[in-house]
């Protein structure tokens, strides 16, 4: 028998052209999509799903429904894909899913979408965040200050390693703060590598790659890591 498996797979702003490639060839491949009407057309999901795949609404199925979803996934060795807006790293509440996952030893995917925010520009035809002109994104209510960032990204990270580093050491953040480097992510080879603050401008020289380097800082990467 398999091992079980689940992938949270951004679904995009709604539209069923906005779905990625990858979306569509995991939705294609699941024995259990949880979606939610609210997000995505069932027809839409119909379309691309197995005949015999089952579908799970969130709602009505509720969190704890979810959860025996993935205890069956262990139990049976099923693929379930769940459905998120947007994209799933940008405010998808995986926290406890991926507990959950990890608790009952399931391997696990993200598929990243297209982003609300992004969809929201390309419709209004602007650029939301350009150099000198930094997007910080944050959910309603939140009250989020610059100085409380949970997380910093910095595109094009592998140009100037040390002053990178030094303008996030800036921030009052300690040198253990957690940091990953990312190079040519999605692509053949992609490079995941995590560091401290304190080492990241020597982890960006051995592996960064110019404009294909993104950093990730922030305190809340503490529990960061690639699926399994």
């Amino acid at each position: 028998m398999r091992p079980g498996r689940v992938l949270f797979v951004g679904c995009g702003p709604g539209a069923p052209d906005l779905l990625t490639l990858r979306a569509v060839r995991a939705i294609a491949e699941a024995d259990v999509i949880v979606w939610s009407p609210a997000l995505l057309d069932e027809a839409v999901v119909v379309e691309h799903a197995r005949p015999d795949a089952e579908l799970v609404a969130w709602p009505p199925a509720t969190q704890h429904d979810v959860f025996g979803v993935y205890d069956r996934a262990a139990a049976d060795g099923l693929r379930v894909v769940r459905l998120k807006g947007g994209d799933p790293t940008l405010f998808g509440e995986l926290r406890d899913d991926l507990q959950a996952v990890r608790i009952r030893g399931l391997g696990y995917e993200i598929v990243p979408g297209v982003s609300a925010v992004a969809g929201g520009a390309a419709t209004l035809g602007c650029e939301v965040a350009a150099r000198g002109a930094p997007l910080l994104l944050a959910a309603a209510g939140d009250g989020v200050q610059v100085d409380s960032v949970g997380v910093v990204g910095v595109l094009g990270a592998g140009r100037d390693p040390e002053a990178i580093a030094r303008d996030l050491a800036a921030r009052g953040w300690p040198g253990s703060t957690p940091c990953a480097v990312l190079v040519g992510i999605s692509r053949p080879g992609e490079i995941v590598v995590t560091c401290r603050l304190d080492e990241l401008a020597e982890c960006i020289e051995d592996y960064g790659c110019g404009g294909l380097t993104t950093v990730l800082a922030g305190p809340s990467l503490t529990d960061a890591r690639p699926g399994i």
